[in-house]
């Protein structure tokens, strides 16, 4: 530990003026008025001559001044003050199809937390994959020649390796400076983070949409006893060692419900943060509302009155026809 200036131990640790010393001052003051002052001044300029004497002292001697009790005090009182929190290492895992025009924007805003990039790609027939490979050098690229986006997940699953799993949409309307805000929801002990438009805000949902999410959230909330404000949203967290016990199978968008429902079945913990949604950068949408919603719907239902498995263990396997 460095030495601390003189001005600083005198802060820490100050010379305290001799009992004795008061105690002989006020005796003469009692018996010489006259002469009172300058006995006292004389007192002050000793303690001062004192105080100066045990900062040299300190400052030449070679044990480390942690051992100071003043020094120690001082220190304790910075147990108030935050710490820097370390975070749980981190695999991102991005389904991509033809998202040239929009993956370059995810990828240069993707905060440090991040430690593994993995773009899962359907595909594409585009430069989408050289793009991510330009701007990040170290992305892991999957090809998966299954369509879905569910198949794609899952596979981005098996190929993780970190300790939590943060899943976002390619096309720019997730938030990546967000993502570090759903780590930390699962680094206070929740095996699911999932975000929610209805707190966050979302600039994207059209009327059916909208009216689509809140019929499906209102049953999963009555069938599982839940209280979400938001379901068919496909950001969130979790972590990987909960996903074989999540007994995916979806191959498509109602991956996002299996998830959640699963996760009620098998009693983890779920969380639930805002999280805006912005219109997609470029392109169109491969959601189809009517079918992709009845899927949906099929989930809820079928998950509610199956038998679960029995608990799984290990890492989730690649799906078929995966290359990575």
């Amino acid at each position: 530990m460095p030495l601390i200036s003189s001005n600083r131990l005198l802060f820490l640790a100050p010379r305290r003026r001799r009992y004795e010393d008061v105690e002989t001052a006020a005796l003469d003051l009692a018996l010489d008025v006259a002469a009172a002052p300058a006995r006292m001044l004389t007192a002050e300029a000793g303690a001062l001559v004192d105080d100066i004497d045990q900062v040299i002292a300190l400052e030449d001697r070679p044990t480390p001044l942690g051992s100071d009790l003043a020094f120690e005090a001082e220190v304790a009182e910075l147990s108030d003050y935050p710490c820097i929190v370390k975070l749980p290492s981190v695999s991102l895992i991005i389904p991509t199809l033809n998202e040239e025009a929009n993956i370059g924007w995810v990828l240069q805003r993707v905060p440090a937390c991040v430690d593994e990039i993995i773009v899962v790609d359907g595909g594409s027939t585009d430069r989408t994959v050289e793009v991510a490979r330009t701007l990040r050098p170290d992305v892991v690229v999957v090809t998966e020649l299954r369509k879905g986006k569910g198949v794609a997940l899952r596979t981005g699953f098996a190929k993780a390796t970190r300790e939590v799993i943060v899943m976002i949409d390619a096309d720019g309307s997730m938030d990546p400076a967000e993502i570090e805000s759903y780590v930390l929801a699962v680094d206070q002990g929740y095996d699911l983070v999932k975000g929610s438009r209805a707190t966050g805000g979302s600039t994207d949902l059209t009327p059916t949409r909208l009216l689509g999410n809140f019929c499906l959230r209102g049953l999963v909330n009555l069938l599982y006893s839940a209280d979400f404000s938001e379901l068919c949203y496909g950001f969130m967290a979790l972590r990987r060692t909960s996903v074989p016990a999540m007994d995916l199978v979806a191959d498509g968008f109602e991956i996002e419900t299996e998830i959640v429902v699963n996760s009620l079945r098998r009693g983890m913990r779920i969380a639930e943060i805002p999280s805006h949604e912005s219109e997609r950068l470029n392109g169109v949408s491969h959601l189809h509302p009517v079918r992709d919603g009845l899927r949906v719907l099929s989930t809820i239902v079928r998950a509610r009155f199956s038998r679960l498995q029995s608990d799984q263990t290990g890492t989730p396997s690649l799906a078929q026809d995966s290359i990575g």
